[in-house]
């Protein structure tokens, strides 16, 4: 178990061989060593041990999952189906095991079903962006293109991360793992669940077991900084600074932590640090173009917005606030040029660009593309949850209606 939770698998695998040769009627060495072969991707030898303990333990909800998933790789679909039904039977509140049944219902072409899984799945577990991403290649395969679209834009993170797996045996392995990347993955963990004082935590721990460890101190700089907690953060990057003052990652991060407490001088002199270590950072430019827009000093914004473009000419914050300015001096023809470069990906600042894309074609009196980004502008505010956006430009389309028809 040591071996599998610092990753050597090779030498894992044949402890796990030999527990099982002296010990086989213990189902644990099994479910580990089914576990690992899956992780592996060699999933014949996963389904093996796995249904050793689905056997020993058929109330094993977490054993049902892992053995359908490889079931499934391996195109075991019928009996991957009656695993994963025997999982959802068992705990209903399943997100992992109601996914898992609704792949393999899509495998045997059983698509409704398998909408209905997905469904579920989503319902228990909203932010699994894997699912998401299932359901939308399932509507995109039933013809069903707008609403395979429309599941595609509600993707929040992009990483595509499946539910997760109620599993007290892996988390008991995975916490036999005490070094630094193992409290820094789980800092990351808590992150994305949400929970940044845990997050912190963790950071911490890592920081303890190395005090040089900059990717743990720049991780927590970000979590002291949203947890209001900025004297510790400031002594953070003052100890990152001893021993990495050239790391472009912890100037930029403090950068965004001054400018989100609008100390936008301090912000400045960060990403021009930031800039002296790496000057071609699209990024970096446009963040510093945005502090000195707050400091008044557009000049430089609009020259630090143009450098990020001839780095990375499709950087949506760069072209938007480029296209600002531009729609200022009545240079809508350009403006729009860059505003169109905005729309994708889509995510939650997609509405605000659409709807500034849909304000420059009103200014060149192309009045019924204005109301087409309008519209789109509407829709997807609606259904990033910015209800205030989502009624402002409501209003504004009731009157560009009201005008048209005049």
């Amino acid at each position: 178990m040591a071996l599998h939770a610092y990753e050597l698998r090779g030498d894992a695998i044949a402890c796990y061989r030999r527990a099982i040769a002296l010990d086989p009627d213990d189902w644990h060495w099994h479910y580990y060593l089914g576990s690992l072969y899956a992780e592996l991707g060699r999933h014949h030898e996963a389904v093996s041990h796995l249904g050793t303990v689905v056997a020993m333990t058929p109330n094993s909800v977490a054993a049902r999952i892992r053995l359908g998933q490889s079931l499934v790789s391996i195109r075991e679909i019928a009996r991957a189906k009656e695993v994963f039904e025997k999982a959802v039977e068992l705990e209903p509140a399943s997100a992992a095991a109601h996914f898992g049944l609704g792949k393999a219902l899509a495998a045997a072409e059983e698509n409704q079903a398998a909408l209905r899984a997905y469904q579920r799945s989503l319902e228990l577990e909203p932010t699994a962006d894997a699912v998401r991403y299932a359901l939308a290649v399932l509507h995109r395969n039933l013809g069903q293109a707008d609403e395979s679209e429309r599941q595609l834009a509600l993707i929040q993170n992009g990483n595509r991360m499946a539910p997760p797996i109620y599993d007290p045996l892996m988390v008991g392995l995975r916490n036999m793992r005490i070094d630094k990347h193992r409290y820094l993955s789980m800092g990351l963990r808590s992150e994305a669940d949400g929970d940044i004082g845990k997050a912190a935590a963790m950071y911490e721990r890592a920081v303890e077991l190395d005090t040089e460890y900059l990717q743990a101190r720049v991780n927590l700089i970000g979590a002291y900084g949203r947890l209001g907690r900025f004297l510790d953060a400031e002594l953070q990057y003052q100890a990152a600074l001893r021993f990495a003052p050239d790391s472009e990652e912890l100037h930029v991060n403090w950068g965004m932590l001054q400018s989100a407490r609008k100390r936008f001088d301090d912000a400045a002199a960060s990403y021009r640090r930031a800039l002296e270590i790496n000057p071609l950072s699209a990024n970096t430019h446009a963040d510093l173009g945005i502090v000195l827009v707050e400091l008044g000093q557009d000049a430089e914004a609009l020259g630090h917005f143009s450098r990020a473009l001839q780095n990375e000419p499709n950087h949506r914050l760069a072209n938007f606030h480029l296209a600002r300015y531009l729609v200022a001096e009545d240079r809508l023809a350009e403006a729009i040029d860059h505003l169109l470069r905005t729309r994708e990906p889509v995510d939650g600042r997609t509405p605000t660009y659409i709807y500034g894309l849909s304000d420059a074609y009103l200014r060149s009196g192309n009045v019924e593309l204005s109301l087409r980004y309008a519209r789109e502008a509407a829709v997807l505010a609606g259904e990033f949850g910015q209800s205030e956006l989502a009624r402002a430009i409501g209003e504004d389309i009731r009157r560009l209606e009201a005008a048209s028809r005049r």
